[in-house]
């Protein structure tokens, strides 16, 4: 006997007609008899889909409790779920691959091979470095270099200054100029245009970018610099507390050699005369002084302006670090002349972007009062807290060009590589759980990095690259594009 789930003559529409007419109260005697010799079923077979048509009304019917429904209780653990596991536990959560499978195994109750996971990770990487070879940032960059090591091979990082995307994550055996140069130039045959490029003092970089002949500007990094002034500031500051520490105790051997009632115990040990000491005293406090001032009064000279927002005059920017230098030469400490030296070397490179917003601006400045500048200047620096949508909103008319022009010039103002080092302190902990950099991981983070939201700060709410993605977006896009 033919089973009844084989009825190839009864379709789901003839199914629905049977069991409308089998939960008819009102049907006449006889029509089930009827209805199964038309069909050519049983009538077991027709009060079977009265029954389960009854059943599943009651069902869908019946009162329920309140509240949302859970999708599923139980977890379908299959392919793709346990692929998006290992792309999310070698991204969002810094793991080895044994790592990972032991993930597996004890939240998932999978057992995953190590070459399955190196075989996933491989695929989302392509297709990752692909998605990121077709991103390109719309407006100029402000590039950003630094090098990264991981087991004595170096990594090259390009970072955009103005959206903080990583445009380039990319290891190799040399830091050679004809390495970073072929690496500048790749980026610019995927059509990213460079305003300029900054870098600290790595010699590779600053070769490549020479060798490339990208014709910009290449920005010496000011972070380097304020860092090794940080380090001689404590080092003075250390020396100070150091000569003060032996004032008092030659001031104190001084008065007890002097005092009637001598104390029990040998005499305190001195090395050298109150008078020496208290010079030394002094000397060591001054030249902490100077150089915290020195240092001060450079910093703020190199900025494009001063806390009134009047625009840093470039003249004056050279006087004044002319006068560090020559007052930083005589302080005395090696280690200080060396900064001195440095600086000496660098002024030109360091004053470079001062010069460029100067010529920038030049034209429009004949056309305002210092008064006027002084508000777009204001406006620029508040522009996310007064919640400006545009360059010029709620400046006159004739006023808003020049005030797009202000903004454009202050915007591509730049000679730090800080971004690039950030963003190598997110990348230490993912290398520290490799020997050394797998092909996968550069394009996963990188692709990671460029769509993840930031949390604070003024980017807060967007992304490097477009709209933010969730991580399940992400995913999403990596799985589908591997697909």
């Amino acid at each position: 006997m033919t089973t009844h789930y084989r009825l190839t003559h009864i379709d789901m529409s003839t199914r629905f007609h049977l069991a409308m007419q089998m939960l008819d109260d009102s049907r006449p005697w006889g029509m089930v008899t009827n209805m199964a010799d038309e069909y050519k079923v049983s009538r077991k077979f027709l009060y079977q889909i009265a029954n389960k048509a009854e059943n599943a009304l009651l069902d869908a019917l019946s009162a329920q409790s309140p509240g949302p429904k859970p999708v599923s209780e139980y977890l379908t653990v299959d392919d793709e779920l346990i692929q998006r596991a290992i792309i999310t536990l070698a991204t969002i959560i810094p793991g080895s691959i044994r790592g990972i499978k032991t993930c597996l195994q004890e939240i998932l109750d999978t057992h995953c091979s190590i070459g399955l996971i190196s075989q996933s990770l491989k695929i989302a990487g392509e297709t990752a470095d692909k998605l990121n070879q077709s991103e390109i940032p719309r407006q100029s960059v402000l590039g950003e270099a630094d090098e990264i090591f991981q087991g004595h091979h170096p990594c090259l990082t390009v970072v955009d200054g103005r959206s903080f995307a990583v445009l380039q994550l990319s290891p190799q055996e040399s830091r050679d100029a004809d390495t970073w140069g072929i690496s500048f130039l790749q980026l610019q045959e995927r059509g990213v245009q460079f305003a300029d490029i900054a870098c600290d003092g790595a010699g590779g970089i600053r070769a490549g970018v020479q060798q490339s002949e990208l014709a910009i500007p290449l920005r010496p990094d000011l972070f380097h610099l304020t860092r090794e002034s940080g380090k001689l500031k404590h080092r003075l500051e250390s020396s100070a507390y150091k000569a003060i520490e032996q004032s008092l105790h030659t001031q104190r051997a001084d008065e007890e050699s002097k005092a009637h009632n001598k104390r029990v115990g040998c005499p305190l040990k001195v090395r050298i005369s109150l008078a020496d000491a208290k010079a030394k005293e002094q000397q060591a406090i001054e030249c902490y002084d100077l150089f915290v001032w020195l240092q001060h009064e450079i910093r703020q000279s190199l900025e494009p302006y001063d806390n009134k927002n009047n625009l840093i005059s470039v003249s004056q920017t050279k006087e004044t670090i002319d006068t560090a230098i020559s007052l930083l030469s005589e302080l005395g400490d090696s280690k200080v002349k060396d900064y001195a030296k440095d600086l000496k070397k660098h002024k030109e490179a360091l004053i470079a972007p001062l010069e460029w917003l100067s010529q920038q601006l030049s034209a429009y400045r004949q056309e305002l009062s210092p008064e006027m500048e002084s508000v777009i200047i204001w406006s620029y620096k508040h522009q996310q807290e007064l919640g400006l949508s545009y360059a010029g909103e709620g400046f006159p008319e004739n006023i808003q060009p020049i005030v797009k022009a202000y903004w454009e010039a202050l915007s591509l103002f730049h000679r730090s590589s800080s971004l690039a080092e950030s963003f190598h302190s997110f990348l230490r902990p993912y290398f520290d759980k490799h020997r050394g950099i797998p092909e996968w991981l550069p394009s996963l983070l990188v692709y990671y990095w460029n769509h993840h939201e930031f949390q604070r700060g003024k980017r807060k709410g967007k992304s490097p690259l477009g709209e933010p993605l969730t991580w399940s977006e992400t995913l999403d896009n990596l799985m589908s594009k591997a697909a």
